[in-house]
């Protein structure tokens, strides 16, 4: 039936209508297409561009010991990630290893080291990528090269190269290695590095074998205050002086001047100051655990501490001299930035019959007596005789008024340390 043009402008305007609604919301699905499509791409972009790293799991102040409880697996942008960042914990537990004498144990792209030179070069097998060495040769897969500091050179020859059961290596003569690799055997956990045997020279052979050495944990310090999740690197991080060695015993003192804010965990040194002035370091930057009573608040003249035999022995002296020579003192001092200060040097020596029991006494290891001879010299004997040793044999009434003054400030100490434990609710 024919429509009249009314009907047909309707009609026709309808349909218009429908059209633009189509392509209209053909236009947002397309561009919502894109939208979607591009987000996606910069979530896989995104995803791509992050690593796995150990991060800290909560805040941590400089000096404060890191345990391995503090670090978990966290994904970041690898943009903003330093290069020395780390998602192997073997990484991060070399950081507590030290050698039974106090060198540390670092870690290289190539495992375990010592800082410390080497006559005996690994020689490596290319099992990777091409690459250049530091004068340009190309070293391709199956090719050989060495390692030296971080420098690659590739080896050209295998003459003066030997191999035996665990690999090849060549003897450097000119002492061009600075470092010493040390290894770990599977089976049995223990730490080793190579040495040469010189019995071997003068065969015309070279032999290497293996040296096994001790290895201690040793506590970790942070050198700066740090946030949680802060990506960990060896930047960030120092090892203790606190050594633990098989002599080593927690010892508890009552007897000394303590710092009015000194808490569990600071580092000090406990010194003797004669009536003189004359001031010693009896012992130098040890960790301290303050006891806590049965009601939990801290105990305000105690201190726990742990001490070396040859430490013991010097602490002994020195309690009994301070007690014999009135006006002197036993004090305790805080290190302020204990992450990045070095241990004082000791200066306080024991009288002869202590100085001669610790170097006799089988309980005081080896690096100890090496430790308190080298601080033993005539100097310092002569320094303990004339001055210490001589207002301990010269002690008269003259040093009674210094110590009542003394008595009154290590009194007054203890109350004012008291009323600072108190206002923290300790």
């Amino acid at each position: 039936m024919p429509s009249n043009p009314m009907q047909r402008k309707t009609r026709n305007a309808f349909l218009l209508g429908v059209t633009v609604t189509l392509l209209v919301a053909g236009v947002v699905i397309v561009l919502l297409f894109l939208m979607l499509k591009q987000k996606n791409d910069q979530l896989v972009a995104e995803q791509a561009a992050k690593i796995n790293v150990y991060t800290l799991t909560q805040d941590v102040k400089a000096g404060q010991i890191l345990t391995e409880d503090m670090f978990s697996l966290q994904q970041v942008n690898r943009d903003t990630v330093p290069s020395n960042a780390t998602a192997t914990f073997e990484v991060i537990d070399s950081w507590f290893l030290q050698t039974k004498e106090g060198e540390p144990i670092n870690t290289g792209k190539y495992g375990l080291y010592l800082d410390k030179g080497d006559t005996i070069i690994e020689v490596i097998e290319n099992t990777g990528n091409q690459f250049e060495d530091s004068k340009g040769n190309k070293v391709a897969t199956g090719d050989y090269y060495v390692d030296v500091n971080g420098t690659l050179e590739k080896v050209k020859t295998t003459e003066g190269v030997t191999q035996d059961e665990n690999g090849m290596f060549f003897v450097d003569t000119q002492g061009n290695d600075q470092i010493t690799r040390v290894y770990q055997e599977n089976s049995t956990g223990e730490f080793y590095i190579y040495k040469l045997d010189t019995s071997t020279l003068n065969t015309g052979a070279k032999a290497r074998v293996k040296q096994y050495i001790e290895i201690k944990n040793v506590p970790v310090l942070a050198k700066v205050n740090m946030n949680m999740n802060t990506v960990i690197t060896p930047q960030f991080i120092v090892q203790s002086d606190e050594i633990i060695t098989d002599d080593v015993r927690q010892q508890q003192y009552n007897m000394l001047v303590l710092p009015m804010d000194l808490m569990t965990n600071d580092y000090i040194d406990i010194r003797l100051m004669s009536p003189g002035g004359q001031d010693f370091i009896v012992v130098s930057k040890v960790q301290v655990d303050i006891p806590l009573n049965a009601d939990g608040t801290y105990v305000t003249d105690t201190i726990r501490v742990n001490l070396r035999e040859d430490e013991i022995l010097s602490m002994s002296s020195a309690i009994v001299e301070a007690y014999g020579l009135a006006g002197s003192k036993l004090y305790v001092t805080k290190y302020v930035d204990p992450a990045n200060q070095e241990a004082a040097l000791p200066t306080y020596v024991p009288n002869a019959s202590v100085t001669a029991q610790i170097q006799s006494n089988p309980n005081v290891v080896e690096i100890a007596k090496q430790e308190l001879a080298t601080r033993y010299t005539e100097a310092a004997k002569n320094l303990r005789n004339n001055y210490l040793q001589g207002l301990i044999n010269n002690e008269t009434n003259y040093f009674d008024n210094i110590k009542s003054s003394m008595d009154e400030e290590i009194g007054n100490s203890i109350s004012t340390r008291q009323e600072y434990l108190e206002s923290l609710n300790y």
